[in-house]
């Protein structure tokens, strides 16, 4: 046993080192390459041909005018420290997934297409679209350009969040809406005391197995006042389309009931613009006072200063019904009136085709009796008028009167 121990050779070597500070034999140990794992987390692959990575272009316009850029090197480290910030831990994302697949379990809705994003200010189409396919996938948008916007429709709600964190990240100015999946079913609740607490009708409310998102009292549009009307926001499934079953509630005959569409288009309070809302926004703010880009509530002009609208340029605010940006909206959404009286024509063209194919002989058919036909129970069919002479006949014979009459006066004439 000893003379096989004494032949195993140490993988160790044995170098001359030749250099004048340190003098003698050095022993120099094997080392194995490193293999990059994941395991190890502080241990980055390398290769011999890594290049460095290409600097970055702008793809998206200033939203500041008066913005200075950075570097692209800034911008790459910048864009690299916020990457590795932003990656969850394994239990967020296993909470994450739990949370998920408990929502498709209970949601037995059908999922509908994502709305659409409205990107303004895109100067390199091309390599938005490459970041797009790095970041959701080749097949997961489609996208069509107009004058002044880029609208990018996803096929999925997950491409949908990517693509609005990738705009926010990037600082791109865009608009767009609220996903269907995230939208509450609201219904109205009438007939309810305006003092009875919006806590106890929640809990009310989730005994009878509804998932209640959020509940308010409806107040009175000039003085203010509580109303016996409550708005209830319930969460998307098949379980909430039952409410509307509900007739009594906390003692109270009640009626639920879908809430009325307000017949005004829509107004962001960021931008101002018309057609989305303040939540779903990414343009510049705007002021509705003054059309300054800035906050209405950080408005530097005193309140008697004359209004200019961020629309129309007019002297009026920005919320103003009779502004002709507004005008215009409204005449474009509904149908014009002439449409409306040319059908109502035709309705009572075809009425009057029907009464002239079915004519009503009401003194004809329905006589009225004398009491003594009445009492005697004669019928009047034997006094019954006579029918009316032919039309073609009447005219025939005015005509040949018409002729006996003027044929001397023609005679007179060409003698």
């Amino acid at each position: 046993m000893n003379k096989k121990h004494n032949n195993i050779v140490s993988p160790i070597k044995i170098v001359n080192n030749n250099s004048q500070q340190d003098e003698g034999w050095t022993v120099q140990q094997k080392t194995k390459r490193n293999h990059s794992s994941s395991t190890n987390s502080n241990s980055t692959p390398s290769s011999p041909n890594e290049r460095p990575p290409k600097p970055r272009k702008k793809i998206f316009a200033s939203a500041n005018r008066f913005e200075v850029f950075a570097s692209n090197e800034d911008q790459d480290s910048n864009q690299m420290d916020g990457i590795n910030d932003s990656p969850l831990n394994d239990t967020t994302k296993n909470n994450a997934t739990n949370t998920q697949t408990e929502n498709t379990n209970t949601n037995d809705l059908p999922i509908k297409a994502p709305p659409p994003v409205f990107v303004r200010g895109v100067e390199d189409f091309p390599e938005l679209c490459t970041v797009l396919i790095e970041l959701i996938g080749v097949d997961n948008f489609v996208c069509k350009s107009s004058t002044d916007k880029l609208k990018i429709q996803t096929s999925t709600p997950d491409a949908y969040r990517s693509l609005i964190r990738y705009l926010k990240e990037e600082k791109a100015e865009y608009h767009t809406y609220q996903l269907q999946q995230d939208k509450p079913v609201r219904v109205v609740i009438r007939n309810l005391h305006p003092s009875t607490p919006t806590s106890l009708i929640k809990s009310e409310l989730e005994i009878r197995q509804f998932e209640i998102r959020n509940i308010t009292n409806v107040l009175h549009k000039t003085n203010k006042h509580p109303l016996p009307l409550f708005f209830v926001d319930l969460e998307p499934s098949t379980q909430s389309n039952e409410i509307y079953k509900l007739t009594s509630l906390l003692h109270t005959k009640i009626k639920v009931e879908e809430p009325f569409k307000a017949k005004t288009i829509s107004q962001c309070l960021n931008c101002q613009n018309y057609g989305h809302t303040k939540t779903y926004c990414g343009y510049l703010p705007r002021c509705i006072r003054c059309g300054a880009y800035h906050l209405s509530s950080a408005c530097p002009n005193p309140r008697d200063t004359p209004p200019t609208c961020a629309l129309c340029q007019g002297s009026h605010p920005a919320s103003y019904k009779g502004c002709a940006v507004y005008k215009d909206l409204q005449r474009r959404k509904k149908p014009a009136t002439s449409n409306n009286f040319f059908l109502s024509d035709n309705i009572r063209d075809k009425k009057r085709i029907v009464k002239d194919s079915h004519p009503a002989n009401d003194a004809n058919t329905n006589p009225t009796l004398s009491y003594a036909q009445a009492t005697s129970g004669q019928s009047s069919n034997h006094h019954l008028p006579p029918p009316a002479a032919d039309i073609n006949k009447t005219i025939t014979s005015f005509l040949e009167d018409f002729k006996s009459l003027i044929n001397p006066l023609i005679s007179l004439l060409t003698k």
